[in-house]
Protein backbone atom coordinates (compact mmCIF):
# COMPACT_ATOMS: atom_id res chain seq x y z
CA UNK A 1 0.00 0.00 0.00
CA UNK A 2 1.43 3.62 -1.12
CA UNK A 3 2.32 6.18 1.67
CA UNK A 4 -0.81 8.51 0.07
CA UNK A 5 -3.17 5.25 0.25
CA UNK A 6 -2.17 4.94 4.23
CA UNK A 7 -2.75 8.32 4.86
CA UNK A 8 -6.08 8.44 2.84
CA UNK A 9 -7.37 5.23 4.86
CA UNK A 10 -6.09 7.38 8.15
CA UNK A 11 -7.96 10.55 6.90
CA UNK A 12 -11.03 8.34 6.31
CA UNK A 13 -11.13 6.58 9.74
CA UNK A 14 -10.65 10.02 11.38
CA UNK A 15 -13.38 11.38 9.77
CA UNK A 16 -15.80 8.87 10.41
CA UNK A 17 -14.98 9.15 14.02
CA UNK A 18 -16.10 12.79 13.91
CA UNK A 19 -19.00 12.06 12.16
CA UNK A 20 -19.94 9.64 14.00
CA UNK A 21 -19.00 11.40 17.26
CA UNK A 22 -21.29 14.58 16.62
CA UNK A 23 -23.90 12.49 15.04
CA UNK A 24 -24.84 10.43 17.96
CA UNK A 25 -28.64 10.95 19.39
CA UNK A 26 -26.63 11.57 22.75
CA UNK A 27 -25.04 14.34 21.60
CA UNK A 28 -27.89 16.18 20.02
CA UNK A 29 -30.19 15.40 22.80
CA UNK A 30 -27.66 16.68 25.07
CA UNK A 31 -28.37 19.96 22.64
CA UNK A 32 -31.39 20.05 22.50
CA UNK A 33 -31.71 19.98 26.27
CA UNK A 34 -29.09 22.62 27.09
CA UNK A 35 -30.76 24.95 24.73
CA UNK A 36 -34.81 24.26 25.07
CA UNK A 37 -34.96 24.41 21.28
CA UNK A 38 -36.95 20.83 20.41
CA UNK A 39 -36.61 19.96 16.96
CA UNK A 40 -34.93 17.31 15.45
CA UNK A 41 -31.53 17.46 13.58
CA UNK A 42 -32.62 17.71 9.77
CA UNK A 43 -34.86 20.56 10.98
CA UNK A 44 -31.88 22.03 12.54
CA UNK A 45 -29.76 21.57 9.72
CA UNK A 46 -32.54 23.14 7.31
CA UNK A 47 -32.59 26.24 9.61
CA UNK A 48 -28.85 26.71 9.38
CA UNK A 49 -29.23 26.40 6.24
CA UNK A 50 -31.73 28.84 5.63
CA UNK A 51 -29.85 31.07 7.90
CA UNK A 52 -26.47 31.49 6.10
CA UNK A 53 -28.14 31.62 2.71
CA UNK A 54 -26.81 34.29 0.89
CA UNK A 55 -30.13 35.31 -0.29
CA UNK A 56 -32.61 36.75 1.52
CA UNK A 57 -34.86 33.77 1.14
CA UNK A 58 -34.47 30.07 -0.11
CA UNK A 59 -36.92 27.90 -2.18
CA UNK A 60 -36.79 24.17 -1.52
CA UNK A 61 -35.86 23.44 -4.20
CA UNK A 62 -32.58 24.77 -3.59
CA UNK A 63 -32.35 23.81 -0.58
CA UNK A 64 -32.91 20.18 -1.39
CA UNK A 65 -30.10 20.76 -3.79
CA UNK A 66 -27.46 21.78 -1.13
CA UNK A 67 -28.50 19.44 1.41
CA UNK A 68 -28.66 16.52 -1.59
CA UNK A 69 -31.89 15.32 -0.44
CA UNK A 70 -34.93 15.28 -1.66
CA UNK A 71 -37.56 18.01 -2.37
CA UNK A 72 -40.36 16.04 -0.06
CA UNK A 73 -38.11 16.11 2.92
CA UNK A 74 -37.03 19.25 2.81
CA UNK A 75 -40.70 20.42 2.23
CA UNK A 76 -41.63 18.22 5.34
CA UNK A 77 -39.34 19.80 7.69
CA UNK A 78 -39.97 23.65 6.36
CA UNK A 79 -43.54 22.85 7.04
CA UNK A 80 -42.31 21.77 10.61
CA UNK A 81 -40.16 24.63 11.00
CA UNK A 82 -43.16 27.16 9.81
CA UNK A 83 -45.61 25.74 12.31
CA UNK A 84 -42.69 25.84 15.23
CA UNK A 85 -43.02 30.28 14.14
CA UNK A 86 -38.83 29.37 12.77
CA UNK A 87 -39.40 30.10 9.72
CA UNK A 88 -42.24 31.93 7.33
CA UNK A 89 -43.11 31.68 3.67
CA UNK A 90 -43.57 34.57 0.90
CA UNK A 91 -43.58 35.02 -2.54
CA UNK A 92 -40.24 35.05 -4.01
CA UNK A 93 -38.90 38.43 -5.47
CA UNK A 94 -37.18 36.63 -8.41
CA UNK A 95 -39.76 34.19 -9.50
CA UNK A 96 -43.39 35.04 -8.10
CA UNK A 97 -44.61 31.36 -9.42
CA UNK A 98 -41.79 30.53 -6.43
CA UNK A 99 -42.28 30.42 -2.57
CA UNK A 100 -38.87 31.68 -0.49
CA UNK A 101 -38.39 30.71 3.02
CA UNK A 102 -37.27 33.55 5.54
CA UNK A 103 -36.14 32.78 9.11
CA UNK A 104 -37.98 34.32 11.92
CA UNK A 105 -36.39 36.17 15.23
CA UNK A 106 -37.75 33.13 16.89
CA UNK A 107 -35.95 30.91 14.40
CA UNK A 108 -32.55 33.32 14.65
CA UNK A 109 -32.70 32.52 18.25
CA UNK A 110 -33.04 29.21 18.12
CA UNK A 111 -30.61 28.85 15.36
CA UNK A 112 -27.79 30.77 17.44
CA UNK A 113 -28.75 28.78 20.87
CA UNK A 114 -28.50 25.05 18.98
CA UNK A 115 -24.92 25.95 17.28
CA UNK A 116 -23.77 27.59 20.33
CA UNK A 117 -24.41 24.32 22.23
CA UNK A 118 -23.30 22.74 18.80
CA UNK A 119 -20.17 23.65 18.82
CA UNK A 120 -19.23 23.93 22.57
CA UNK A 121 -16.87 20.63 22.06
CA UNK A 122 -15.00 21.95 19.16
CA UNK A 123 -14.35 25.02 20.89
CA UNK A 124 -13.06 23.10 23.77
CA UNK A 125 -10.71 21.06 21.66
CA UNK A 126 -9.67 23.94 19.67
CA UNK A 127 -8.53 26.17 22.46
CA UNK A 128 -6.60 23.37 24.14
CA UNK A 129 -4.50 23.74 20.66
CA UNK A 130 -1.36 26.39 20.07
CA UNK A 131 -2.88 28.71 17.86
CA UNK A 132 -0.52 27.97 15.22
CA UNK A 133 -1.52 24.54 15.23
CA UNK A 134 -5.59 25.45 14.95
CA UNK A 135 -4.64 28.15 12.16
CA UNK A 136 -2.72 25.53 10.10
CA UNK A 137 -5.47 22.46 10.73
CA UNK A 138 -8.64 24.63 9.44
CA UNK A 139 -6.66 25.91 6.70
CA UNK A 140 -5.95 22.84 5.65
CA UNK A 141 -9.30 21.52 6.26
CA UNK A 142 -10.83 24.62 4.40
CA UNK A 143 -8.81 24.05 1.76
CA UNK A 144 -9.33 20.17 1.46
CA UNK A 145 -13.23 20.58 2.03
CA UNK A 146 -12.93 23.17 -1.36
CA UNK A 147 -10.92 20.88 -3.54
CA UNK A 148 -13.18 18.43 -3.15
CA UNK A 149 -16.40 19.99 -3.59
CA UNK A 150 -14.92 21.17 -6.84
CA UNK A 151 -13.62 18.11 -7.97
CA UNK A 152 -17.33 16.32 -7.12
CA UNK A 153 -18.85 19.71 -9.39
CA UNK A 154 -16.64 18.80 -12.18
CA UNK A 155 -17.38 14.40 -12.57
Amino acid sequence: MSELENDLEKMERSLRLWFQTVKRPQHWASVTTQTGVNIDRPAAIILHTIMNSPQPGCRVQDLASELGIEAPSVTRKTQELEEAGYIERSRSQTDRRAVALKITAKGKAAHDKLWKAQRQGMYHVLEQWEPAERHKFINLLERFSIDVSDYYKHQ
